[in-house]
């Protein structure tokens, strides 16, 4: 079982307190949507569950486990986290990071299988990147470097899969390649998905559930066309009365 359970955490930054006795559930097979204000705390928590920040306070489990009672490779094994930025400070090829997120599955000195192989080409074509696969990293675009990083959390393989907005440096067509992918990753693998994300109509479109957080305090957590409704985002994000919300997601500003 893979449920994630965050229980009264509390983190803060430089004596700043991000959240405060936090608590949410996500079960097994959910794909949610994270969706609330810069500055609202959706990256720090995602931290946390991919064990990243350590909270002052309060417990995460991940299958009635304490994230901090796995190993490093259990813990790779059953989550893996897509960063917002990522440095690419090591001279690596795009074919070789994706071959990273089979690490956990490696002896020490262990060179790659076959099957490793196999699997690094197969995320590498599902996010449309094989023909780049000799190509350093330094030198991708944002997108490009955003789907290698996908693909690396594919190769990984795992139940829970953490994603920081992973849309960001993306094309329109990219962005429902992406999401598409991910929404047959938790259909068919029934991959756990926690998505950060700000485009409120993909939001709607594609996560089953949606967390709405301001301010490090969760504002709603349910259905996601339960959560994601006009009036809550207009609460949440301080929408003035100059712009139009509708159950789309789409935000528009009225003619005058």
């Amino acid at each position: 079982m893979h449920r994630i359970e965050i229980e009264h955490i509390d983190f803060q930054y430089n004596q700043q307190p991000i959240f405060q006795d936090l608590s949410v559930t996500f079960e097994e097979g959910e794909f949610c949507a994270v969706v609330g204000p810069n500055g609202s705390g959706k990256t720090t928590l995602l931290k946390c569950m991919a064990g990243l920040l350590n909270p002052t306070s309060g417990r995460i489990q991940v299958g009635a486990r304490d994230i901090y009672d796995y190993s490093p490779i259990e813990f790779a094994r059953n989550v893996s986290f897509v960063p917002q930025h990522q440095d690419t400070i090591f001279d690596l090829s795009v074919y070789e990071m994706v071959l990273m997120g089979r690490n956990p599955y490696q002896k020490h000195w262990q060179m790659q299988s076959a099957e490793d192989e196999a699997i690094v080409m197969q995320m590498l074509e599902k996010c449309h990147i094989a023909q780049y696969r000799d190509r350093n990293i330094s030198a991708l675009s944002g997108g490009e470097l955003q789907r290698t990083l996908i693909a690396r959390a594919m190769a990984q393989q795992t139940p829970i899969m953490l994603l920081d907005e992973p849309l960001s440096n993306l094309d329109v067509s990219h962005k429902f390649e992406i999401m598409d992918i991910l929404a047959e990753l938790n259909e068919v693998e029934k991959v756990t998905i926690v998505i950060v994300i700000h485009d409120f109509t993909m939001a709607i479109e594609y996560a089953h559930q949606a967390l709405l957080m301001r301010s490090g305090r969760v504002l709603a957590h349910d259905e996601a066309h339960a959560v994601l409704t006009p009036e809550n985002l207009r609460k949440c994000f301080c929408l003035d009365d100059s712009l139009l919300v509708t159950n789309q997601g789409l935000v528009t500003r009225i003619a005058k």
